[in-house]
């Protein structure tokens, strides 16, 4: 299942478009900065409501549940995929998804074992975390932290059991 976390974003939208309103309203609200992308003077979590970062809408958020039910009705395995973090362990706080806890709220929900991974990147040191119910989060290095001459890539390969 692939997240759009630029959903409500004043990136990508329009000024005038009601979600670039909502991201604007939200960064009004938590993000006294001049320079919203600038962090200074936010602590902890609340690092994360910058502007180059957005959240998850109400729609999505119904259709991400609606997707895991129909998994789990067929017995699927789920991997979730996100250009932002998800969970705060697993990476800066700086980057992390704005409604994070409303996603891992809708993936721990789940029986354990249906949601086994969820990758993404946007934090260009990368990251990893393994949550209570053995969700793996793991933020894949940026491609631009590459050294020149080297490759810059990620193979994930699936199995019944496991992936690797």
């Amino acid at each position: 299942i692939a997240l759009d976390g630029y959903d409500i974003s004043s990136e990508g939208w329009e000024k005038t478009h009601p979600k670039s309103i909502i991201a604007m309203s939200i960064l009004a609200r938590m993000n006294p900065n001049k320079n919203q992308n600038s962090p200074n003077g936010l602590i902890g979590l609340e690092r994360r409501f910058v502007r180059f970062n957005g959240g998850v809408g109400s729609e999505q958020l119904r259709w991400l549940k609606e997707e895991l039910e129909k998994a789990g009705e067929e017995n699927e395995k789920v991997v979730v995929c996100s250009h932002q973090p998800i969970h705060p362990s697993s990476a800066s706080s700086t980057c992390l998804l704005w409604n994070y806890s409303k996603v891992l709220e809708i993936l721990q929900e789940r029986p354990k074992g249906q949601v086994v991974a969820c990758f993404s990147g946007h934090a260009h040191r990368g990251g990893y975390a393994m949550d209570n119910r053995g969700i793996h989060f793991k933020v894949f290095e940026a491609c631009v932290e590459t050294q020149p001459g080297n490759d810059a890539h990620a193979i994930v390969y699936a199995f019944k059991d496991r992936l690797l």
